[in-house]
């Protein structure tokens, strides 16, 4: 049995889809409002200490971090394969996976949004700063990971404030599109001629950076590997199903922006 707890258009949450896709797994979901914090409620902080999505529960064990859900995934589930079986091979999808998840995503995305999705995200955040004090009184046995996750909060939300920093890592971006290009001139995936989990945590990448209007940066044959790269991405049944479809439900999002906007 495979569950998973995840939120709608997350994208650590559609990494970790993309591999239960792609085995043609079949798991339960449980989704979590990230507009009405439902990921800081005490059942969920117990689950997840950082409060954060994906979670993944296969028979009792909990997993949880999207890097590590996909290869457990991938460990446990190995048809198909989306390691490489030579050890360079291992090691070269290792850092590219590591590329990806030490940028800060997060941010980006916070920082970018414009129009009122940027007002309800960046609001979210400040909602975030003062409701954790008071779940952090009411719930004293979770204290510690009450406090680790204001720490945190206060510092996304300071980064997310400063148009400097956001500046700052926008600039980041297309060196790191620069070694993408750089790799799909010689092979047509990450890892050489297979699909792998790789390929898997770029492709929410990519997509996610196209969302927020980055997309310019490999248009117009300026990263021309790259661009068909990301169709090639974008053609697997895969993407459609953990992707494409994947939207907040209405009764979610309406909840989401009276609990943001009106504080109900």
């Amino acid at each position: 049995m495979l569950e998973l707890y995840s939120a709608p258009e997350s994208l650590c949450s559609q990494k970790v889809k993309l591999v239960l896709v792609e085995k043609n797994l079949e798991w339960k979901s449980h989704l979590l409002n990230l507009l009405t914090f439902e990921n800081l409620q005490p059942n969920y902080i117990q689950l997840n200490p950082k409060g954060v999505v994906p979670t993944l529960i296969h028979d009792s064990r909990v997993v949880t971090d999207s890097a590590m859900i996909v290869r457990y995934l991938d460990e446990q589930f190995p048809n198909p394969k989306l390691t490489p079986t030579e050890s360079t091979l291992q090691e070269k999808m290792k850092g590219w996976i590591e590329l990806q998840n030490q940028f800060p995503m997060r941010e980006l995305m916070y920082g970018n949004f414009r129009g009122i999705e940027g007002i309800v995200l960046r609001r979210s955040v400040q909602i975030k700063q003062r409701l954790l004090p008071k779940l952090m009184q009411s719930h004293p046995e979770l204290q510690a990971q009450y406090e680790a996750k204001l720490k945190d909060v206060r510092q996304w939300n300071s980064i997310i404030q400063d148009r400097k920093k956001i500046d700052s890592i926008n600039r980041k971006i297309e060196p790191m599109l620069t070694q993408l290009e750089a790799q799909l001139t010689q092979t047509e995936w990450l890892c050489g001629v297979t699909y792998s989990l790789a390929d898997v945590v770029w492709t929410a990448v990519l997509n996610r950076l196209e969302k927020l209007k980055f997309g310019y940066l490999w248009a117009d044959n300026t990263h021309p590997a790259l661009s068909a790269y990301l169709n090639r991405l974008k053609a697997r049944p895969s993407f459609k199903t953990a992707i494409q479809g994947d939207e907040m439900p209405l009764p979610m999002l309406l909840a989401g922006l009276r609990r943001t906007l009106l504080g109900i």
